[in-house]
């Protein structure tokens, strides 16, 4: 659990008018159980970067290109 809080601790997020901790980095946790010192099987959490509609969060020049950025890299995932 304190790999995870540390990794929360060092995210970037940033208030929207539409959120107001939206966060402006995805984040990958990986555990992996090992058995019998062998690798046993694996879990992904997965949190992905707020995807807020640019109209809805009133964002003007570096949060705005920053938005776009995550939005596009949201697509690229679903494709």
């Amino acid at each position: 659990m304190q790999i995870l809080q540390e990794g929360n601790l060092r995210r970037t997020q940033e208030a929207t008018e539409a959120n107001k901790t939206s966060s402006r980095s995805h984040a990958l946790l990986q555990v992996q159980i090992l058995k019998n010192n062998r690798p046993h099987s694996k879990l992904f959490l997965i949190d992905l970067a707020g995807s807020e509609r640019a109209s809805n969060t009133n964002n003007r020049g570096q949060r705005l290109k920053e938005g776009a950025a995550i939005n596009r890299s949201l697509l690229a995932l679903g494709n």
